[in-house]
């Protein structure tokens, strides 16, 4: 999440109080951008403006899962470099496995 978005929404009226946040919310609805912008506003924690906020009726919207399609043209061993991979993982393991991990030299 970028600090902007959470700086710019706060000035908002709507995030001012979640009595504010209620009654401009139409959907019935609020996502978890939301939490953090009221969280950031009213220095209360989340868990209670989420109980709060149900407590009004209102549902916790589900965050959608990325997914990304692997084609023709992708590389069929991206398991270390490609999307989804930690790049700071260290290797594939052969080091501990020829038993050189904890050697020096």
């Amino acid at each position: 999440m970028e600090t902007k978005t959470v700086a710019y929404l706060s000035k908002m009226p709507e995030y001012q109080s979640v009595e504010s946040f209620v009654d401009d919310n139409e959907s019935g609805q609020f996502t978890h951008l939301d939490l953090n912008v009221l969280n950031c506003v009213l220095r209360r924690p989340i868990r209670d403006i989420k109980a709060e906020l149900e407590s009004y009726g209102l549902l916790l919207q589900l965050r959608q899962n990325e997914q990304s399609t692997r084609g023709f043209t992708s590389n069929s061993n991206d398991r270390w470099s490609g999307p989804g991979s930690c790049q700071s993982h260290g290797g594939s393991g052969a080091e501990q496995v020829t038993g050189f991990a904890g050697r020096r030299g």
